[in-house]
C-alpha cells in the first residue's frame, strides 16, 4: 500500500460498514476517502436511521481528515442535506445518468463543475 500511495494512488473505503468494509481498515491502510453506502443515501430523507448513519459517517470522516463521497445521490433534497453536512463529493444520477466516454466529454464541456463543499 505504501508503494501505491507514493505513486499518487488514492485509497478509499467503499460501502463503509457493509460486507468486508470495516472501520479497522482506517488504522491498517493509508485511506484517503470514505464512500457512504448507496442504500443509506437512497433513503436518507425518509428514514431517520439512515439519516443519522450518514451524518455520523460524515462527522467521523471529517474527524479523521478523510474525504467523504456519497453514492447514488438522486435529488435536490439529498444534495441539500449532504451539503449541509459538509459532504465533499456526490456521485451518480443527480447530475446525469452514467454516460459513455463520448457523451461524457460533451457533458463535461456543457456544465460548470458543481462542488458540494466549495472546494
Amino acid at each position: 500500500m505504501v508503494i501505491l500511495k507514493k505513486q499518487g494512488v488514492i485509497l478509499s473505503i467503499n460501502d463503509l460498514g457493509t460486507g468486508y468494509s470495516s472501520l479497522s481498515y482506517i488504522k491498517w491502510f493509508p485511506i484517503d476517502t470514505m464512500k457512504i453506502y448507496q442504500s443509506f443515501n437512497e433513503k436518507l430523507v425518509n428514514y431517520k436511521g439512515d439519516l443519522l448513519i450518514v451524518k455520523a459517517t460524515i462527522t467521523m470522516s471529517k474527524t479523521l481528515n478523510l474525504e467523504i463521497i456519497a453514492e447514488v445521490v438522486e435529488n435536490k433534497k439529498h444534495v441539500d442535506f449532504l451539503k449541509k453536512q459538509k459532504c465533499d463529493i456526490i456521485q451518480e444520477f443527480y447530475l446525469s445518468k452514467p454516460l459513455p466516454v463520448s457523451e461524457l466529454k460533451k457533458f463535461g464541456k456543457m456544465r460548470e463543475p458543481i462542488l458540494i463543499n466549495g472546494k
